[in-house]
C-alpha cells in the first residue's frame, strides 16, 4: 500500500521548486536585460561604424576584404559589391613606396598597430592621400583572426599645408629680400621674441636672452620718450592697434646708430592689448639720401628765393630811379639857391614843388608796384582749419622735413574760417619749416612741434599756435622778426615770415610771436570765422 507524502513535505518541495522557477525568472530578466545592452551597444557600435566619416575595411588574414562602410565606398569610389572579397592592393596607385608595404605586413602578423600614410587611387583613377592605421583583430583564443584598417582621406589637409609651406617660403623670400626684421611682444605673458634680423640690428648676439627693456635700451636716448609714446598710443584699445614709428638704435656691438622705421599692430581681448607683432625696416640710407634732397631742394629754394628778391629789387629800383634822380637834382637846386640868397623865389617854389611831384610820382610807383604784385589774389571760401592743419603736416612730411614729433591740439566742431587753403597750407608750412630749423641748430632730434587750434567766440576768430622745441626767442629777436630780410638763418633771405604775415592781415587776422616761452618759439595767428 503505496505511503503518502506528508502535507508539509509537499508543501516545502511545491515552495522549494517556486523559489527555484522564481529565480530562474530572474536570472532570465537578468540575461535578457544584458542581452538587450550588447545589443543596444551592437547597434550603436554599427551605426558609429555605417555612420563614421573615415573609411573603415576589415579583411581576413589573408587579405581579402570582409567589410567596407559607406565612408569607404565615397572615397573610394568602389561600392561594397565590388570590395568584398578582394584585397586592398585594388586601391594601389604605384605612388607608395613597396618598402611601406614590407613594414605594413610585418607590424601587423607581429601583433602590432601600424600607422602611416598611403597615395591611393580611386575607381574614377584619381589619386588622393590617406592617414592610414591598421590594427590586429584577436578572436576568444587570442590568435589574430582579422585586420582592420581605419583610412582618413588627408588630400586637402596635404595641399593645405603644401600652400602654407610655399606661402612661408615666398613670405621668407619677401622679407629677406626687403631686409625686415621680425618683432613679437606678448605683453600678457610678458615674452619678447626677435628674428636673427633684429638681433643684428640690436647688436645682440643669436641666443642671448632678450626682453622689452633689451629693445628700449637699444633705442637712443633722445628717441626712446617719442618710441614709448608710440608703443602707449597703439596699445590703446580705444585706437585701432596700428604701430607707427621711426627712431634711432644704437648697435650693442659696434655702437653703429642706424635709422629703424617700425610698422605693427596690436591685438586686444577683453578691453585689454594682449600683443603686438610688426617689422622693423633700416632705413639708414634712405634717411641719408632723404638728407640729402632736402639739402639740395633748400639750396633750390634759396636760390629761387634770392632770385625773387633780386628781380624784385631791380625792379623797385628800375621804377624809382628815375624820381629819385629828380628828387636829388631839385633839391640840389633849391639848396644852391638858398645858399647863394636867391632873388628869384618863384624859381625856388618851381625846384621845390618839382621834388615834390616826384616824391609823390615815386610814391604812385611803388604803389602801383604793389598792386601789380597782389593782382590775382586768390579767392577767399569757407575752409575747416583742423583740416588745413592735417594737410600741412602731410606736406611738410611729404617734403622731407621730417624729424619732429606733431602734436595736435584741435577743438572739435569748430566753424570754418573764411580764407584761402593753399596760402593758410604755406603759412603753416613756413612756421614748420622755420619750427624744424630751429630745433636743428639747438641740436634737438625729434624734438615735438605742437599746433593748438582754438576758437575766441567772444572776438569772432580763430587762433592757431605753432610751439617748437627749439631755443626760442630773445625780446630783440621776436621784435624784428617779421622785418623784411631779417633772419636768424644761415640760409635764409628773411622773407618768410615777412610775407606770411602780410598774407594773413590780408585775410584780416594778425600774426605774432611770443617772446615768452618758456622754451621754443611760438608763433600765433588769428583768422575770422566765415559769415
Amino acid at each position: 500500500m503505496m505511503q503518502l507524502i506528508p502535507f508539509w513535505l509537499l508543501m516545502a518541495v511545491l515552495a522549494a521548486v517556486g523559489l527555484v522557477l522564481a529565480l530562474v525568472y530572474i536570472e532570465h530578466k537578468r540575461i535578457t536585460a544584458v542581452r538587450s545592452q550588447m545589443d543596444d551597444q551592437l547597434r550603436k557600435l554599427s551605426l558609429a561604424v555605417e555612420q563614421s566619416p573615415v573609411s573603415i575595411l576589415i579583411t581576413d588574414l589573408d587579405g581579402s576584404i570582409e567589410y567596407v562602410n559607406p565612408a569607404f565606398s565615397v572615397v573610394s569610389g568602389y561600392s561594397a559589391a565590388e570590395a568584398l572579397g578582394h584585397n586592398p592592393r585594388i586601391l594601389k596607385s604605384g605612388r607608395t613606396p613597396p618598402e611601406t608595404y614590407v613594414a605594413v605586413w610585418a607590424t601587423i602578423t607581429a601583433g602590432n598597430v601600424w600607422r602611416g600614410e598611403f597615395v591611393n587611387r580611386r575607381k574614377d583613377g584619381t589619386e588622393y592621400f590617406e592617414a592610414v592605421t591598421i590594427s590586429p583583430l584577436r578572436g576568444s583564443d587570442g590568435k589574430i583572426s582579422h585586420y582592420v584598417g581605419i583610412q582618413a582621406d588627408i588630400t586637402e589637409l596635404k595641399r593645405a599645408l603644401a600652400e602654407l609651406r610655399s606661402s612661408e617660403e615666398r613670405l621668407l623670400l619677401a622679407k629677406s629680400a626687403a631686409g625686415l626684421a621680425i618683432f613679437d611682444r606678448d605683453i600678457y605673458g610678458g615674452g619678447f621674441a626677435w628674428d636673427q634680423r633684429a638681433r643684428e640690428l640690436w647688436g645682440v648676439g643669436p641666443e642671448e636672452q632678450v626682453s622689452f627693456a633689451t629693445f628700449i635700451e637699444g633705442i637712443h636716448p633722445d628717441d626712446r620718450a617719442a618710441t614709448l609714446a608710440a608703443i602707449d598710443g597703439a596699445l590703446d584699445p580705444r585706437g585701432n592697434g596700428e604701430y607707427r614709428a621711426e627712431y634711432r638704435v644704437v648697435s650693442r656691438k659696434d655702437g653703429c646708430v642706424r635709422d629703424v622705421a617700425a610698422n605693427g599692430q596690436a591685438f586686444f581681448a577683453d578691453g585689454k592689448a594682449i600683443r603686438i607683432v610688426g617689422t622693423l625696416k633700416d632705413v639708414t640710407a634712405q634717411k641719408r639720401l632723404e638728407k640729402e634732397l632736402r639739402e639740395q631742394r633748400g639750396e633750390m629754394e634759396l636760390l629761387g628765393k634770392q632770385q625773387v628778391a633780386a628781380q624784385t629789387a631791380a625792379a623797385i629800383a628800375h621804377e624809382l630811379n628815375q624820381p629819385l634822380v629828380s628828387i636829388s637834382a631839385y633839391s640840389e637846386a633849391a639848396l644852391r639857391m638858398l645858399r647863394g640868397g636867391t632873388k628869384s623865389p618863384e624859381k625856388l617854389v618851381r625846384a621845390l614843388e618839382g621834388a615834390a611831384a616826384q616824391a609823390q610820382r615815386a610814391g604812385r610807383t611803388l604803389h602801383d608796384l604793389l598792386d601789380f604784385l597782389h593782382r590775382g589774389a586768390a579767392a577767399t571760401e569757407a575752409v575747416d582749419l583742423n583740416d588745413v592743419v592735417r594737410e600741412a603736416l602731410a606736406i611738410a612730411e611729404e617734403n622731407s622735413y621730417g624729424d619732429f614729433v606733431p602734436v595736435l591740439e584741435l577743438e572739435a566742431g569748430m566753424r570754418p574760417v573764411l580764407a584761402n587753403r593753399l596760402q593758410l597750407q604755406k603759412i603753416l608750412v613756413n612756421l614748420l619749416h622755420n619750427g624744424i630749423d630751429a630745433m636743428r641748430a639747438a641740436g634737438v632730434s625729434m624734438g615735438a612741434i605742437t599746433i593748438t587750434v582754438r576758437g575766441l567766440a567772444d572776438e569772432n576768430l580763430a587762433q592757431v599756435t605753432v610751439r617748437d622745441s627749439g631755443r626760442g626767442l630773445d625780446a630783440d629777436t621776436a621784435h624784428r622778426i617779421f622785418e623784411p630780410f631779417f633772419t636768424t638763418k644761415t640760409d635764409g633771405i628773411g622773407l618768410g615770415l615777412a610775407i606770411s604775415r602780410a598774407l594773413i592781415e590780408a585775410h584780416g587776422g594778425q600774426l605774432w610771436a611770443d617772446p615768452q616761452a618758456d622754451a621754443g618759439a611760438m608763433f600765433h595767428f588769428t583768422l575770422p570765422f566765415a559769415p
